[in-house]
């Protein structure tokens, strides 16, 4: 079910009134099966992956809760991990794989028939794979089992972040589905501001520049250098205004169900170099990637080589977790290589660049945007040929043309709302309103939804 649909305005007012109705078990009933409802709109076939996975990880858990050998626990661990990769390589990865393999006999005179899966990628695969998996491996670390398989059902369905995340932890969501929720504890008005602010930010902004984004990456050889440039800055405020707008209604919801959700984004184009970039993007996936994959490398308590070579594994498998595509490895090694030029300026170490003066980090801030922006190229372009022609048309300035003059002024207007410090803390000033006000503030946003989206479009993060 898609946040931006008419089946998502008629499902989220039916499950508040039927979740705040129950009490006890009954009203984490509600919340398990209207998360499996909700999946299952989409295809109610792949539900079925959403229940091995939980039930592989609570009996995993469990386990490793009843053992304190070694070996045991980690071979428990070894199945976890296992199972939960297995499924997402086999739905995501398997024909990528076959194509390279191919690819590479072929280019060795070896011509093989490969066999291929016609299968369609689950929704939402790569992140309650992540979720239910992260699971086991904190129980492995002495994190205490959840006993009560409803609780932990519903932890890894819970529908607010189920599809596009923020993918939460077990620490964070667990104690707040096995605490009697109150309704006191819903905040209505934050999550009415935090779901209409994302469905605008999603459904009338990403969607506007979308429309440009794809006429310039469809053929850049039609646009000049400095169209092509407006587009990789549409794109870059196209897939934030689009995935943290999934992530506003996400937290709304969650709001609304007396649930906190984790913040997934904070002012990612203000960062002043890589490693803040990543403090501030995709929180909650750059965080399981640190917690999960980089430290368990080794990280950075090692030598400065293997710091290098634990950032390039780290950020590679990022960027393939991301898409079944080469581009999506070259975009994760891209930014490996940022955070590795920057530790070998800085001595080794990340930096601090707060401490920098204002003039210099304003310096920083433009500079490191147009790095994003760069990567952002290899995340968009669906094959290398589009990249090539891409970089080619990025320093051809022969022309000055302009085309798509409104999608400039709606980039310009993101980058201003984005560095301007009036607009932070909006949703604490919303809340204060009266509720007339806020439900005529609410009433003008639907408003121009309706009036000003040019289309319904699942979310980007969906195909992931």
């Amino acid at each position: 079910m898609l946040f931006n649909s008419p089946a998502f305005a008629v499902f989220l007012p039916v499950m508040l009134v039927v979740y705040w109705s129950l009490r006890g078990r009954a009203r984490q009933w509600a919340l398990l099966l209207g998360s499996y409802f909700f999946y299952s709109v989409w295809d109610v076939r792949f539900t079925s992956l959403l229940v091995i996975s939980t039930l592989v990880d609570y009996f995993c858990g469990l386990s490793l809760a009843r053992t304190d050998d070694p070996r045991r626990r980690k071979m428990l661990v070894t199945l976890s991990v296992v199972v939960n990769l297995g499924i997402l390589a086999s739905f995501k990865y398997f024909n990528f794989f076959r194509d390279s393999l191919a690819t590479v006999l072929a280019a060795m005179g070896v011509h093989a028939h490969l066999p291929m899966l016609d299968v369609v990628l689950p929704m939402g695969i790569s992140f309650y794979t992540f979720q239910s998996m992260s699971y086991t491996i904190d129980v492995y670390r002495g994190m205490p089992v959840e006993r009560s398989f409803l609780a932990f059902a519903t932890y890894v369905t819970c529908f607010p972040q189920l599809v596009a995340g923020p993918i939460m932890r077990a620490q964070d969501l667990l104690p707040q589905l096995n605490r009697e929720q109150r309704l006191a504890d819903a905040d209505f008005s934050m999550g009415m501001f935090r779901i209409f602010r994302g469905l605008f930010k999603k459904m009338v902004i990403a969607d506007s520049l979308g429309i440009f984004v794809d006429m310039v990456f469809h053929d850049p050889g039609d646009f000049s250098g400095i169209s092509c440039w407006f587009a990789l800055y549409a794109y870059a405020f196209q897939i934030y205004m689009d995935f943290s707008g999934y992530c506003d209604v996400a937290v709304g919801a969650g709001h609304m169900l007396g649930l906190r959700m984790s913040e997934n984004f904070n002012l990612p184009y203000l960062a002043a170099s890589p490693s803040e970039f990543w403090h501030r993007w995709h929180i909650t996936l750059s965080t399981w990637l640190r917690d999960y994959l980089y430290i368990p490398l080794g990280g950075s308590r090692c030598s400065r080589r293997k710091t290098m070579r634990n950032l390039f594994i780290t950020m590679g498998l990022g960027g393939l977790w991301h898409g079944a595509a080469w581009t999506f490895v070259a975009w994760g090694i891209y930014h490996g290589l940022l955070l590795s030029v920057q530790r070998l300026i800085n001595g080794g170490r990340p930096g601090d660049p707060s401490r920098d003066p204002f003039p210099l980090r304003v310096l920083k801030v433009f500079g490191m945007f147009h790095l994003t922006c760069i990567g952002w190229l290899l995340f968009r372009a669906q094959d290398w040929a589009t990249v090539q022609l891409m970089l080619t048309r990025l320093v051809d300035f022969s022309s000055t043309e302009i085309r798509g003059k409104r999608i400039v002024l709606i980039v310009l207007a993101c980058m201003f709302v984005h560095v301007l410090p009036a607009f932070r803390g909006l949703g604490e000033r919303f809340v204060r309103l009266p509720g007339l006000v806020q439900g005529s503030l609410a009433g003008m946003c639907l408003w121009a939804v309706i009036l000003l989206n040019p289309g319904v479009k699942a979310f980007i993060y969906f195909q992931f």
